[in-house]
């Protein structure tokens, strides 16, 4: 698969890019991106820490596969496949 077709199946899924080239989607409850480089892409999921006396409330990334664009595939369901833990 070429990143052309990842972009175009993740736009038909309701994600929208951003100001870094990631492709986003905010639902109700939580907010997933695939995060674009040059030769693979990570699939993460936006957690929250709560704040402690020592640190402030933070907002990070958690990385739940990746996968270069050459082993990922549409399967005929539609689904992304080739994406690894």
């Amino acid at each position: 698969m070429k990143r052309e077709e990842l972009e175009n199946w993740l736009i038909s899924k309701g994600y929208s890019k951003d100001k870094f080239g990631h492709y986003q989607r905010n639902t109700n409850k939580e907010t997933t991106r695939f995060k674009m480089q040059a030769n693979s892409t990570h699939y993460e999921k936006r957690i929250t820490f709560a704040a402690t006396e020592y640190s402030p409330k933070q907002n990070e990334w958690l990385r739940l596969a990746s996968g270069y664009y050459k082993n990922l595939l549409i399967t005929s369901e539609g689904k992304l496949s080739g994406m690894k833990r």
